[in-house]
């Protein structure tokens, strides 16, 4: 074979077994193609030469994928948004907490600290016309926080007003709070993430109060009562192996109960407590085929159904806050890079904290430290050979992808390209491929595993494209 005249091109473009059939796939400018395998063969010959003799649908397929967009994401020239977790402190004790509730720190965010943030972030927004200044609490669990919370958003408003700024507010809450707390989350927050984790049976298994009795009833009725509001409303389900198989009765049952917009599932990670509680992660392929078919039944119901690693945006580098400038703000006034806490970074060699915000002094940025943030995560060499590379983006820097992590997939990463592959079929319009695709085990486990899908790995050796 000639030399690989194209080669960046080859590695830019990835080849999915589906079947016996293959879906080309160019995240550069997100364009996919169902073909078979003289197709793909067709495709490199004239990558490699373009003087070939290969039909005009060919060339033009080729043209397409290799395209260049005009229009690419923008490089951040500032804060993504403004991250502010007001306490880690939190009000329930769920089965699988990863983020260690029952030992959190009780420390409330002073609210003097985010607003002297706020200034300064704003003082820079102002420059740029029609800048939204955007916060997200966080937590713990941020309503315990109410006044804080509420004294940062009325201190933004008037600071926005008078800086000719927009303002948009975000919360995630576990919905565990005073219904009085409903009218001003209504008035005043623009997107809710809320966590339930199926009906009440499943939900209280998971989520619990300190005493152990469950939470369902109280968060269902604050679903219910911000449903009212014109928000954006999110609601957040943690799938465990016990739930996986009654995802499409979860989608359904929140879609009958909930005036909601978006429902997000996302596989429970393990901690040391999960085992000990009966839990486990889910199965990767029934949790992909769950959110494949959860859909459409949301999509009758005009809900959008996400999962964080799964979208399909690009090209990216990550996928997640972390990388792009965003500034977390956490209750004893330390600026970081990420709403984990410092321990899970330093712990991988990696100093996360980026300045510190005083009462006096204001913030103190170390601009350098947090320019430097998105170098570490740049080289993914379990990334390398996934077609998801550009959507996914590795995941979570820090649980999924961290630096030295095994060159293997995971179970996330299979999951990740199963949803993935299938969102790109019905894209595609491919129906009846994504069915077959879905019932058929063996074809979900060779996509899961396969080990390199870039197109120049098929160009140099397609003895490894056998199916």
């Amino acid at each position: 074979m000639k030399e690989l005249v194209h080669r960046l091109d080859l590695e830019d473009i990835y080849v999915l077994p589906i079947g016996g059939r293959w879906m080309l796939f160019s995240p550069r400018n997100m364009t996919s193609a169902i073909v078979n395998r003289a197709a793909v063969e067709a495709i490199i010959e004239y990558a490699v030469d373009d003087k070939s003799t290969v039909p005009k649908t060919i060339k033009d397929l080729w043209h397409k994928l290799s395209r260049v967009p005009i229009t690419t994401i923008p490089s951040q020239q500032g804060p993504e948004k403004l991250v502010i977790i007001p306490t880690r402190e939190c009000n329930m004790r769920c089965v699988y907490c990863d983020f260690g509730a029952s030992s959190a720190n009780a420390t409330i965010l002073d609210p003097r600290l985010a607003c002297r943030l706020v200034d300064h972030v704003a003082e820079k927004l102002a420059a740029t016309p029609g800048a939204i200044l955007g916060i997200h609490f966080f937590g713990g669990e941020p309503m315990i926080a109410q006044p804080c919370v509420e004294t940062i958003i009325h201190y933004a408003n008037m600071v926005c007003s008078r800086k000719g700024l927009t303002p948009w507010y975000e919360i995630t809450t576990n919905g565990y709070f005073n219904h009085n707390a409903i009218p001003f989350i209504g008035d005043y927050v623009d997107y809710v993430v809320i966590s339930i984790d199926g009906d009440k049976p499943f939900h209280d298994f998971n989520r619990q109060r300190g005493d152990g009795s469950g939470t369902y009833a109280i968060i269902a009725e604050n679903i219910k009562r911000l449903g009212r509001f014109p928000v954006k409303l999110s609601l957040r389900a943690c799938i465990t192996n016990r739930s996986v198989n009654a995802m499409l009765a979860i989608a359904s049952h929140f879609c009958s109960e909930f005036e909601f917009d978006v429902l997000c599932f996302e596989m429970m990670a393990e901690t040391e407590f999960t085992s000990t509680n009966g839990l486990c992660p889910p199965d990767p392929n029934l949790f992909a085929a769950g959110i494949l078919q959860a859909e459409s039944i949301a999509a009758d119901h005009g809900v959008q159904v996400i999962n964080g690693p799964s979208e399909l945006y690009g090209p990216r580098t990550t996928s997640c806050p972390v990388g792009l400038g965003t500034l977390m703000l956490n209750p004893d006034g330390i600026l970081t890079a990420c709403y984990l806490e410092v321990e899970r970074w330093t712990r991988l060699g990696i100093d996360p904290v980026v300045g510190y915000v005083g009462p006096v002094s204001g913030p103190k940025i170390e601009q350098q430290k947090l320019d430097a943030i998105p170098g570490f995560f740049k080289q993914k060499p379990r990334c390398v050979r996934c077609f998801c590379r550009y959507t996914c983006a590795g995941g979570c820097h820090i649980n999924q992808t961290p630096p030295g992590c095994s060159l293997e997939y995971n179970d996330r990463c299979r999951a990740t390209r199963l949803i993935t592959a299938g969102r790109l079929l019905r894209n595609l319009k491919e129906t009846a491929t994504e069915v077959s695709f879905l019932e058929q085990p063996s074809v979900m486990k060779y996509l899961a595993e396969n080990a390199d899908d870039r197109l120049s790995t098929w160009a140099s050796d397609s003895t490894q494209r056998e199916i």
